[in-house]
């Protein structure tokens, strides 16, 4: 457009009077020039500057929004009370950072402990280096807090850290080394047996409720919290196989195919029994689509199974914790391949309890040796059929007492053959 008007314009002058655009003329052009592009600017600069300004204003109102709602680094000062910032750190760990919802609300408490402690308190709204080096250490040295305790505190930490864009690896800080591994104590086969088939209540469905869910838990090895919230929908009997939902992993499935003693059988204590005859007795409209439930026909929670449960099977082997079903689990699964194929198949274990590192299944191999060793034989036939000879046959092996720490030695005097008499039903 300002090249049109300019030709026009030079057009517009004879040709015979260009010596007298030098000079005074030569600067009048140069102000016309100016003039014209000046206004053609000024004419397109406000419509430019309204909508830039437009855009800008609305990427900012979204980013406040996003920053109140979902900031990816938090500002402590943004929160008037210690509530209102813990609220926001748990948000920020499940929804930002991924991670599971039950890690931030056991570590929420304690953080909110140590904001308490009466010699260095934490302020978790102003996080100073000094401070917290200062309460670790106090905790370690004066405290004898162990090295569990200190490295969890040390997490927590760093997840507020993390919150506010803080590294913490310029602080100049090492937590204490993690703690060696604890000997995996876990029942032999005649003990869990024992276990399976002990009389827990003079309540016919409460004690075929604990029975079945020791049966199970055994022998599929869930993780507490996926156990509790198996479904019945998930469990295909005509096609034999479970789907499980990995609470661990943001609910992530994994499928397995049980033995079909486990799956079918209506002899043994199998989750088609379970489901089509104990299960019916309570359903009502609280129970949905779990598995297991209460007497009262509720679903169940970790916490209400470690309290009604766990106190209960101590009493038969005081050991016992609700992770001891699938620590057996992972290391009677390796002892099978060993006595099955003469190898230590740890990929198909691996994938049998959904471990995501292999490193994980490895560990059970170290303790499934010493076990193997005092026990050779297939623990899953041996808790499904218990027959008194099946310990004995081919293998005139020791079985170990009702339990055996595995530290890697025999214990001579200690350790003596079975002593099972008559085998039971399972029924």
């Amino acid at each position: 457009m300002i090249n049109t008007i300019i030709n026009d314009l030079q057009n517009s002058c004879s040709t015979n009077s260009q010596k007298e655009l030098v000079g005074g003329r030569n600067q009048e052009w140069n102000t016309i020039i100016e003039s014209i592009c000046q206004k053609h600017i000024e004419q397109r600069k406000p419509q430019t500057d309204v909508e830039e300004m437009g855009e800008l204003a609305n990427v900012k109102k979204k980013k406040n929004v996003e920053q109140i709602k979902n900031p990816y680094i938090l500002k402590p000062d943004d929160y008037e009370t210690q509530d209102e910032l813990f609220e926001a750190i748990r948000h920020w760990w499940i929804f930002k950072k991924r991670k599971h919802k039950n890690t931030v609300k056991k570590r929420l408490p304690s953080a909110r402990r140590m904001s308490k402690h009466p010699v260095f308190p934490i302020n978790w709204k102003d996080i100073n280096q000094n401070q917290i080096i200062a309460y670790l250490e106090y905790r370690e040295y004066k405290e004898n807090a162990g090295k569990h305790a200190i490295r969890n505190e040390w997490d927590i930490i760093n997840m507020f850290a993390n919150a506010y864009g803080i590294s913490t690896e310029t602080w100049g800080y090492t937590p204490p080394s993690k703690p060696p591994a604890k000997v995996r104590i876990i029942p032999l086969p005649h003990t869990t047996h024992k276990i399976i088939h002990n009389k827990y209540s003079k309540d016919k469905y409460t004690n075929a409720l604990y029975q079945y869910i020791l049966m199970h838990g055994f022998l599929i090895g869930w993780r507490p919290s996926e156990q509790v919230i198996q479904k019945v929908s998930d469990i295909s009997l005509d096609e034999g196989y479970m789907i499980i939902t990995e609470t661990k992993k943001h609910n992530q499935l994994r499928q397995i195919f049980p033995e079909q003693h486990i799956l079918l059988n209506y002899r043994r204590k199998s989750l088609k029994n379970w489901i089509e005859h104990w299960r019916p007795k309570v359903v009502n409209q609280y129970s949905k689509d779990y598995l297991y439930l209460q007497p009262n026909g509720r679903p169940f929670t970790v916490n209400y199974l470690r309290k009604k449960l766990t106190p209960l099977v101590k009493e038969v082997w005081k050991p016992y914790s609700l992770y001891t079903m699938r620590h057996w689990c992972a290391t009677a699964r390796l002892i099978k391949s060993k006595v099955d194929t003469d190898n230590w198949d740890i990929w198909e274990v691996k994938d049998w309890m959904g471990h995501d590192k292999l490193d994980t299944t490895e560990n059970y191999v170290k303790y499934a040796k010493k076990y193997y060793r005092n026990a050779p034989f297939d623990w899953i036939k041996s808790v499904l059929k218990h027959h008194k000879n099946l310990e004995e046959n081919g293998q005139k092996s020791l079985t170990g007492e009702t339990t055996f720490v595995s530290s890697g030695t025999n214990r001579s005097g200690e350790v003596r053959t079975r002593r099972d008499s008559n085998p039971r039903s399972l029924a």
